[in-house]
């Protein structure tokens, strides 16, 4: 018997191998084609013209896509690669090899719609008995955009901006009109004096200038229009609506998880049993404000009524408690620390007053945002006035309704059932993030704009939740899809 096996790397075939008996039978790849082979691509296709030549399948495209993603490949010339060198990539596009500025395209032009594909992916897992989608848990996590944080500017720098480019074309112009005075039609250039600039780097130039001028012009026009929807002054300073980045207007300096400041975007999830529900992108810099957007989304995809919603103190407000209220929605969601007066304040209701732990009183002075502001009238000469506050009195607002629902929200998840569910909190989102971000590698945005974003943020989700179904067909080969 030979020593070593037989080596033959020129070996011809009578009939070419079908690529998928080159790869294991259970790889991953099946289970992405035979999902996609049965959804609905109507919302993709229709992106599509009739004019012009044949375009890839939009089908081996996405699987694709969907094989990149949950390997953590995104840079669409590695995907590119990928299809020339990996048999699961040839496969699932039918060996064909579109460049990478075809699925870059892909990606940034004909996923507007992806949401309607991956709500088909949720009735599957709902289907498999995969998910509750009566009952979940939303989060936000910051992912840094493709933009530097240098690039951000607000109206000053904008008008001082376009003050320097202004010049720049004015400049311009009246050195070609001394040439002109000069020169006439002849081509004075070549006797032109040393000090003169070179006509070429000089129209090149002025070209740039009109460009950087002109994105300057939409940029102010779009803080002035942040500005006008702004519904108070307060509105008004947010840094979202003050400023603007100009590589990545639709993104906003928020700050990360490591305490740094970057150009990103705030991705919000809703998950049930870590398989994702809906998801969708904003550039606030807190999450307060998502929760009724993320409802909506979740029951507009799961066509399935919230009875439960669990979330971080991030998410709770006197508005969105009462939104839930409203809704019929049981919420569990710890109120934040600062959601009520100082307790060294006891209240006088009858005075409608504080008292200090001094004896000092605060009296009622005017509403402020729904809240009533107290002010100290007591306060000259108290021993602990530099350690109250830094004014010449103390005061501070209360919200009593806000207080109200605080207090009953505490009692609710000191019980038993309300820590038993919030805790349910930790393992059903939380993981979904650490997938997304350290298993898949999705730590900043590849595209620009939102609409190409959350095409970007759509995609690592459907991985994840093609993951999580090809997990629980090799855990029960019977329920293979």
């Amino acid at each position: 018997m030979p020593k070593f096996k037989t080596y033959q790397q020129n070996q011809s075939y009578l009939l070419p191998p079908s690529l998928a008996d080159c790869l294991p039978k259970d790889h991953i790849c099946f289970v992405i084609n035979n999902i996609v082979d049965g959804l609905d691509l109507a919302p993709v296709e229709k992106t599509y013209s009739n004019i012009g030549a044949s375009a890839y399948p939009p089908g081996a495209l996405i699987k694709v896509l969907f094989l990149a993603y949950i390997q953590g490949i995104r840079s669409s010339r590695k995907i590119e690669a990928k299809l020339c060198q990996d048999i699961a990539f040839r496969f699932l596009a039918g060996n064909a090899t579109p460049d990478h500025g075809t699925i870059n395209l892909f990606r940034k032009s004909h996923l507007a719609n992806l949401k309607e594909i991956f709500a088909q992916m949720i009735a599957l897992a709902d289907g498999m008995g995969m998910v509750d989608l009566s009952d979940i848990s939303i989060d936000g996590t910051k992912i840094k955009a493709n933009a530097g944080k240098n690039n951000t500017v607000n109206l000053k720098q904008i008008d001082d901006y376009k003050k320097y480019f202004e010049k720049v074309m004015w400049e311009a112009d009246k050195i070609d009109e001394e040439e002109d005075k000069k020169f006439g039609n002849g081509r004075g250039y070549d006797a032109m004096p040393a000090h003169l600039v070179d006509p070429k780097q000089r129209q090149k130039a002025l070209e740039s200038a009109k460009r950087k001028l002109e994105k300057l012009r939409e940029a102010e026009t779009r803080i002035k229009e942040k500005q006008e929807k702004a519904q108070s002054k307060e509105d008004k300073k947010f840094r979202k609506n003050s400023t603007i980045n100009l590589t990545d207007p639709d993104a906003n300096l928020l700050k990360m998880k490591d305490e740094t400041f970057k150009v990103g975007y705030n991705a919000q999830i809703a998950a049930s049993k870590q398989f994702i529900t809906a998801y969708d992108l904003n550039n606030d810099p807190t999450d307060t404000r998502s929760l009724p957007d993320m409802v909506r989304a979740t029951e507009e995809n799961t066509k399935t009524k919230i009875k439960i919603l669990k979330a971080d103190a991030g998410y709770f407000s006197k508005g969105n408690i009462e939104y839930l209220e409203s809704k019929n929605i049981n919420g569990y969601i710890p109120p934040q620390k600062n959601s009520s007066a100082n307790n060294d304040f006891k209240y006088d209701q009858a005075k409608d007053e504080f008292v200090c732990s001094q004896g000092k009183r605060l009296v009622f002075k005017k509403m402020d945002r729904g809240a009533k502001q107290y002010w100290g009238v007591e306060c000259d000469g108290c021993p602990k006035l530099a350690e109250c506050t830094k004014m010449k009195r103390k005061s501070f607002n209360y919200d009593f309704e806000l207080a109200r629902v605080s207090n009953e929200m505490r009692q609710k998840l000191e019980t038993q059932k309300g820590k038993s569910k919030y805790n349910e909190r930790m393992a059903e989102i939380e993981p979904v993030f650490g997938d997304i971000k350290h298993n898949r590698g999705f730590v900043s945005f590849l595209c620009r704009g939102k609409a190409a974003a959350l095409a970007e943020l759509g995609l690592a989700c459907a991985a994840h939740n093609l993951v999580k179904i090809f997990l629980r067909i090799q855990s029960q080969p019977a329920m293979a899809y």
